[in-house]
């Protein structure tokens, strides 16, 4: 049921009378910060965890993280937004003794992105899209860190709040990603194919065997193998990109290689599907389509295994890579600096 106008009036002002209180805390001494620091988190659990923010593919008006649970939930490719929060607390208490040693100095900066974070949410709400509030609580909380803390601070724990980002199901990625991606699977997995001696027909994103004339077997009678959704790479793609970021941040020294090994996530996931695509197409070769694929409702146990074969193959290969880039071809030690001046003579 939609609030009233006035319950909208009254969170307006509400909302627009904070940032003078949150400024209280920084122009006043002791320990003013902590009324407005409560009234702040409050208002964060109240805003994204209770109030009714929009209905986004279903009827009924649901909080911000009501709504990331049901979509996570809901939809295998972003199951993995569940684990990202526990994963960032994690990483700040990780990081405890480095951070305890950093200076806390709140700045009015803060407020900007706060405020910005409020009217992203209003937006998101009269216009009923979930995707304004996800944007919103990110950008809500960096804004408090800001506000509370600092510049030292926010850049200390800028990693942890960056990865917040892989929380939020974007589902509109799905049609923008997983459409061209099983388009390309669908090409790379034809050629191969037909490179090796196994002649294939591309119709669409099916992958069907080419008609034996000699042997009276038609077009798909050998196998028949459309590249859907998950086979894409879809599912795994941000499932690994939140992998290979949280993996390079813990176990490589320098920020390139952490960027580099990242952006290896969509050729890891790629990949991983193509040889998922292969063993799936070698299986019904072998022993049918009733053995190695199923049906979409009952997939076989050596199609859910040709699945989870995925994360082996990309995550082996990006350890694989890590390890590469800390080798010393990627790593070798600088010249040592010329003297300068006249040797010594004894």
């Amino acid at each position: 049921m939609p609030y009233p106008p006035v319950c909208e009036i009254n969170l307006l002002a509400f909302l627009a009378t904070l940032p003078l209180l949150m400024s209280t805390a920084i122009f006043t001494p002791n320990k003013s910060w902590i009324l407005p620091a409560a009234i702040s988190l409050a208002l964060f659990v109240v805003l994204y965890g209770f109030f009714p923010y929009c209905s986004g593919y279903g009827d009924l008006k649901v909080s911000v993280f009501t709504m990331l649970y049901g979509l996570a939930t809901t939809y295998g490719s972003w199951g993995h937004c569940l684990f990202v929060f526990p994963v960032a607390a994690g990483l700040i208490y990780w990081k405890r003794a480095e951070l305890s040693k950093v200076p806390v100095a709140g700045t009015l900066w803060g407020l900007i992105p706060f405020v910005f974070a409020l009217l992203l949410y209003w937006v998101g709400y009269k216009t009923n899209v979930q995707y304004f509030g996800f944007v919103s609580a990110q950008i809500f909380i960096g804004g408090l860190i800001l506000f509370f803390l600092g510049w030292k601070f926010l850049k200390a724990i800028l990693f942890p709040w960056t990865f917040l980002a892989f929380a939020w199901p974007f589902l509109f990625l799905d049609n923008e990603i997983a459409f061209p991606l099983r388009v390309q699977m669908s090409s790379l997995c034809y050629h191969f194919l037909n490179l090796i001696g196994l002649p294939t027909i591309q119709s669409g994103t099916a992958l069907v065997s080419a008609p034996d004339y000699i042997n009276n077997i038609p077009s798909g009678g050998k196998f028949q193998v459309d590249i859907a959704d998950p086979c894409s790479g879809i599912r795994s793609l941000f499932a690994l990109a939140m992998i290979t970021a949280l993996y390079g941040y813990i176990t490589l020294p320098k920020t390139w290689q952490k960027i580099g090994l990242f952006l290896t996530a969509i050729p890891l996931a790629i990949f991983g599907n193509f040889i998922r695509i292969l063993i799936l197409t070698f299986g019904t070769l072998g022993f049918g389509a009733d053995f190695a694929i199923g049906t979409i409702d009952k997939p076989t146990w050596y199609h859910m295994g040709a699945g989870y074969f995925v994360y082996v193959i990309a995550l082996g290969g990006m350890v694989l890579i890590g390890k590469i880039l800390t080798s010393k071809w990627f790593n070798r030690p600088s010249p040592a600096p010329a003297v300068v001046g006249n040797p010594v003579t004894q």
